[in-house]
């Protein structure tokens, strides 16, 4: 069964949006400043908006799409000082700063 909202299966939704509350949790603890494991560099970095926030650029690293131009999904996370975004899937890091 799908959920209507979020399109994917909850047996497929359920661990991301796990694995994206344990990411908040620990970035909510003062003084934390957890290292991700496997961050996705952004090139040529904005902030765009479709019906939900998200990152435009030029991805590379990215473990299933290929490197280039692309569209982030809906962002939950974004700290510019730190130049990190967490998204439902993923970490993204943008060096260059954001445009």
């Amino acid at each position: 069964m799908n959920d209507k909202w979020l399109g994917t299966p909850p047996f497929v939704i359920l661990p991301r949006l796990r694995s994206l509350l344990a990411d908040l949790e620990q970035l909510a603890v003062p003084g934390s400043h957890p290292v991700p494991n496997e961050v996705v560099n952004v090139r040529n970095c904005i902030v765009a908006s479709r019906a939900v926030p998200c990152l435009m650029g030029e991805f590379s690293g990215h473990p299933s799409i290929k490197d280039g131009p692309g569209i982030t999904s809906e962002l939950f996370y974004l700290d510019g000082k730190r130049k990190l975004a967490r998204t439902l899937s993923r970490w993204y890091r943008f060096d260059e700063g954001l445009i």
